[in-house]
């Protein structure tokens, strides 16, 4: 994923210091990637490298003063994983603007201390030609400093992160970086594990445990009963059932504490033995921490959040919200000013559950609405929940509508709206430069980290060729910008993905599954 950091400087700088500033910047090893392009055309043109520096104060002047823009109006500079560019906003306001900024990926190294540094290069050499001119006219200034820009914050997501208790909150993100809770979380995605789980903690809870929970009945299930126990959702314990009832009377955390138990005389409250001639055996029991993701689907929240994560959103960007002990989980990301609303469900997409997904979305002003339901969309719900798109993009309001019957779709379609958000601003950051680039240089710089990472996974395969897959074409990451701000008029229905099945099932007349398989937009 790619980021983009800026800052800006109160200094106006004239079209001769703009051409000596790259200059000084060439010598400290960052190269201009317009400039050198221009001075490779005169280069050609001239045949003389001795008069290219003249050619080129030429061109200036010329388009200074018959065209009245200038001739410098910015730069890149690229390195190996970053991209610095140098941008002079000089009509924009009422103050003239330096504005200088780097984008990177999400495994480039110190962003902000590297940009910290292109912009203090920048700064001490326009200082001395500052205090040149300063003595000429007999005045003395103070020299701006490089301010970082303050991120937008929506005021729906203010509202969202407000009206949150500050302790519940807190407990809650200190538990999303918990590994084992993270690790957890994923075996979860698993239906037929949850399905176990829930069935074992009724069970456990019932005092019938034995019969649902011995070792040689989850042998049939389709998933790993070791890989639950290696996260930390079921463990083993030892039971101590009555023979007549079969319900519980002891449970026991090892084999050292029933020896204990069987040399006493206590006696079954049920029958009245003794219990050393009860039946005992090995039964796997969940968890505290499973009864803490499948209560209200708290998993689902834990998945997305550790997913967003990994595409590089920052923790302080994202806000939880409190169970509300109807099995619903919400949470806001506020990215490049653009709100997303992420409401979740570990079950149906039942109409109240639209309703009230509805509701909240207006609440808070969410520009995009991400909802994740595992179980079925009753047609009622998702006509509520398209209608609802509708009205919102009818009314010019900017809206985008995902629904998701898994996290892996969620997490997909989070990505690519993430991606377009991006963009945007990435092109709105560095458009200034596209007349001087003849090229789109936001999609340029695109281009470059794409086929970085192609190369990176192609050099992958040469190192592991025994791997023996064979890997489609998908589309490629685009952006993920930071501190601008652009809108969505679309909705999106998680559907089919280039390179994967479909999904055509039908359900009967009054609901229908929520469809990974249908990916279409909504004008």
């Amino acid at each position: 994923m790619l980021f983009l950091e800026s800052k800006t400087l109160r200094h106006l700088v004239d079209g001769d210091v703009r051409i000596k500033l790259l200059e000084e910047l060439q010598q400290k090893g960052l190269t201009s990637i317009i400039r050198t392009a221009r001075l490779n055309s005169f280069s050609h043109l001239l045949f003389d490298p001795e008069r290219i520096r003249e050619m080129e104060t030429s061109i200036a002047a010329w388009i200074e003063s018959e065209n009245r823009e200038a001739y410098v109006r910015g730069d890149l500079f690229s390195l190996s994983d970053h991209i610095f560019f140098l941008i002079f906003d000089d009509n924009k306001g009422v103050v003239p603007l330096i504005r200088a900024g780097i984008v990177y990926e999400t495994g480039t190294s110190e962003p902000f201390r590297k940009l910290g540094a292109f912009c203090r290069d920048i700064r001490e050499l326009l200082l001395p030609q500052s205090e040149s001119r300063e003595s000429e006219t007999g005045k003395v200034e103070n020299f701006p400093q490089w301010e970082q820009g303050k991120p937008t914050i929506p005021e729906g997501f203010r509202r969202f992160v407000a009206r949150q208790d500050a302790d519940s909150l807190y407990t809650s993100l200190r538990k999303e970086t918990r590994s084992k809770r993270i690790l957890a979380a994923s075996e979860l995605e698993d239906e037929n594990a949850r399905v176990f789980l829930r069935s074992a903690r009724d069970a456990y809870r019932e005092g019938y445990a034995a019969k649902l929970l011995s070792g040689h009945l989850v042998e049939s299930h389709e998933f790993s009963i070791e890989k639950l126990e290696h996260v930390g959702l079921v463990e083993r314990e030892v039971q101590i059932s009555c023979r007549k009832t079969g319900h519980a009377l002891f449970r026991l955390p090892n084999a050292h504490a029933l020896a204990i138990v069987t040399v006493s005389d206590a006696t079954c409250s049920e029958c009245g033995s003794p219990v050393v001639d009860e039946k005992v055996e090995e039964v796997i029991a969940p968890t505290q921490l499973a009864s803490s993701l499948l209560e209200d689907g708290s998993w689902l929240v834990s998945r997305l959040h550790f997913i967003l994560r990994e595409m590089g959103v920052p923790e302080s960007e994202i806000a939880l919200g409190p169970s509300d002990g109807t099995g619903h989980g919400q949470m806001m990301v506020n990215l490049c000013g653009e709100s997303f609303l992420l409401l979740t469900r570990d079950g149906d997409l039942t109409p109240a559950f639209a309703r009230w997904a509805i509701d909240l979305e207006i609440e808070t002003e969410a520009s995009h609405l991400v909802v994740v339901a595992t179980g079925r969309l009753h047609n009622e719900a998702g006509v509520l929940l398209h209608n609802h798109a509708r009205r919102r993009i009818s009314g010019g309001q900017d809206f985008e509508l995902i629904l998701a019957d898994d996290v892996a779709a969620a997490g997909r379609e989070l990505r690519y709206a993430l991606e377009r958000v991006s963009l945007r601003v990435i092109g709105e950051q560095v458009c200034d430069l596209d007349g001087s680039m003849g090229l789109s240089v936001s999609r340029l710089m695109i281009t470059k980290f794409n086929l970085l990472r192609t190369g990176d996974e192609l050099d992958h395969q040469q190192l592991w060729p025994e791997s023996g897959q064979s890997f489609s074409f998908v589309r490629p990451p685009l952006t993920l910008a930071a501190h601008a701000s652009a809108n969505s008029g679309e909705i999106f229905d998680v559907g089919n993905v280039p390179g994967e099945s479909s999904d055509s099932a039908h359900a009967e007349n009054t609901e229908t599954p929520l469809n990974s398989g249908t990916h279409g937009s909504w004008e």
